[in-house]
C-alpha cells in the first residue's frame, strides 16, 4: 500500500477551482488527480461551510468604538452609583449622631 497523498489548501482550491469554474464534473477531475470524488465533494461541502466566515463584516473598528460606549455607560452608572451610596452614607452619619445625643 502506498502512502496517502496530502493536499495544501491551494491544490484543494485548485482541484475544487476545476469543478466548479471549469465545469468539469466530479469523477472527471478525481480521475485526473487519483483522488476518490467523495474526497472532492467534502471538500467542497467544508468550503461552502467556512466559507461564511468570508462574508463576516469584520470591522474592529466599529466594535472598538461600541465596547467603548459601553465601557462609557457602565462607568456612569457606576459613578451614579457612588453618589447615591455616599449620600446614604452622609443621611446614616447625621442619624447616627442626632439619635447619639437622646440616649
Amino acid at each position: 500500500m502506498g502512502q496517502r497523498k496530502r493536499y495544501t489548501p491551494e491544490e484543494k482550491a485548485k482541484i475544487l477551482r476545476e469543478v466548479v469554474e471549469d465545469g468539469k464534473s466530479v469523477s472527471e477531475v478525481a480521475d485526473k488527480y487519483e483522488l476518490h470524488p467523495n474526497c472532492i465533494f467534502k471538500w467542497r461541502k467544508q468550503l461552502l461551510e467556512e466559507g461564511k466566515q468570508t462574508f463576516k463584516i469584520k470591522r474592529p473598528d466599529i466594535s472598538r468604538k461600541a465596547e467603548q460606549r459601553k465601557i462609557a455607560m457602565l462607568e456612569e452608572k457606576l459613578r451614579q452609583k457612588d453618589e447615591v451610596i455616599s449620600e446614604l452614607a452622609e443621611e446614616l452619619l447625621g442619624l447616627k449622631k442626632k439619635n447619639s445625643g437622646l440616649r
